[in-house]
């Protein structure tokens, strides 16, 4: 029997304006604690006006949601971006802290409804047997983000200054706007019943147990976003920067190769493997004094955490079932949010009073007691392994 093609023309459509509205992103996270400073914004908080719009999203994702599983989505991706747009727009004219905290949640409005509804839009152009390889390919235009947008934010700093890289961004999210009312689409609203604000409507109770997964797959990146850099110099690690480029060339290169494999073994075949790589990557990590080191590990985790990753979310889209992919999808990434959160939190004190090589062994400890927690909910949920 032949396989269903992924690679339909707006299935290709909805994976270039991930990139591009992606490498917006990326165009601006990186100059902004120094345009802060420029507003008069004190060193001290800027990082905390940063994660305004990771917090935000937090809280905005179940409402994102359950509008994903009852509108259009091709018509929230474009309210993403235009809300977007206004955002990007009015950082150039906020002189003030506060005008920036507010803009800041506004940003983080847009941001969970287009990261959530992302998902489930690009699933609605997948045939559901190959789930896990088409979001796979949706993963791998994330990651080329991150490496053009940085990029491409540090040239128009160079000519044209840093108030021209919101400018940039709006454009890009115009070009993603546009594109996106392009898309060939027939709104796919599977619900019907009428809205109440009842939590399963925000957020799927049975997900819990890929919450929790997802969260602890995420704890990693929160740590190494926001103390790679000083874990480099504790350890006398020179272009320890070179742990991202890694990285992302091993996501790229990998995520297809998982999400056939997803798609063909099943879930718990994915999630084994993903979660004892990730315990050995902590546990090199922890013992990483050179580069080489430190690259090997970058290698582990982007198998580990990719896969993991991309099993949890697309096994959550087949368990709620595609009528309910939004809240499938906000669910999922609630678990990472929380991650990232708790990641940075947790490491601040552990690292200065016990030191990077306790945290990342800790972490492996935690890692490693996920496998068997997975084994006995699976066990107790089915009556068999998944």
């Amino acid at each position: 029997m032949k396989k269903k093609t992924i690679f339909t023309l707006p299935f290709l459509m909805v994976l270039f304006m991930s990139v591009i509205s992606g490498s917006a992103s990326y165009m601006v996270n990186p100059i902004l604690p120094a345009f802060l400073v420029s507003r008069g914004a004190p060193m001290e908080i800027t990082g905390i006006i940063s994660s305004l719009m990771s917090l935000v999203a937090l809280f905005g994702r179940p409402f994102a949601g359950a509008a994903s599983d009852r509108f259009n989505k091709k018509n929230l991706m474009i309210l993403s971006y235009v809300l977007s747009i206004f955002c990007l727009l009015l950082y150039t004219k906020a002189d003030t802290v506060a005008m920036i905290v507010f803009v800041r949640i506004l940003n983080g409005i847009a941001f969970s409804l287009s990261g959530t509804v992302s998902m489930a839009f690009g699933a609605d152009f997948l045939p559901l047997e190959r789930l896990g390889e088409g979001l796979s390919y949706i993963g791998i235009g994330t990651v080329i983000s991150t490496m053009i947008g940085p990029q491409l934010g540090d040239f128009v700093d160079a000519r044209f200054g840093m108030e021209m890289i919101f400018v940039w961004a709006s454009v890009l999210n115009l070009l993603c706007a546009i594109g996106t009312y392009l898309i060939p689409y027939k709104p796919v609203i599977r619900t019907k019943e009428k809205f109440r604000f009842k939590a399963e409507n925000f957020f799927a109770p049975q997900l819990l147990m890929y919450v929790f997964l997802i969260g602890m797959l995420s704890v990693g990146n929160g740590i190494l976003l926001y103390y790679l850099k000083d874990f480099g110099s504790s350890r006398g690690i020179t272009n320890i920067s070179l742990y991202y480029t890694v990285s992302s060339i091993t996501t790229v290169l990998t995520k297809p190769f998982t999400g056939k494999w997803l798609d063909k073994k099943g879930v718990a075949y994915t999630l084994y493997p993903a979660f004892a790589i990730s315990v050995v990557f902590a546990f090199c990590f922890a013992r990483a004094y050179t580069l080489p080191m430190v690259l090997f590990a970058a290698v582990l985790k982007s198998i580990g955490q990719g896969s993991g990753s991309s099993a949890i979310q697309v096994d959550s889209v087949r368990k709620l079932g595609l009528e309910r992919s939004g809240v499938a999808s906000s669910s999922c990434y609630i678990g990472m949010d929380l991650g990232n959160i708790l990641g940075p939190a947790i490491g601040a004190f552990v690292i200065s009073d016990l030191g990077y090589g306790v945290l990342f062994d800790g972490y492996a400890i935690l890692l490693l007691l996920c496998i068997p927690i997975y084994w006995f909910y699976t066990k107790k949920s089915s009556g068999k392994t998944a």
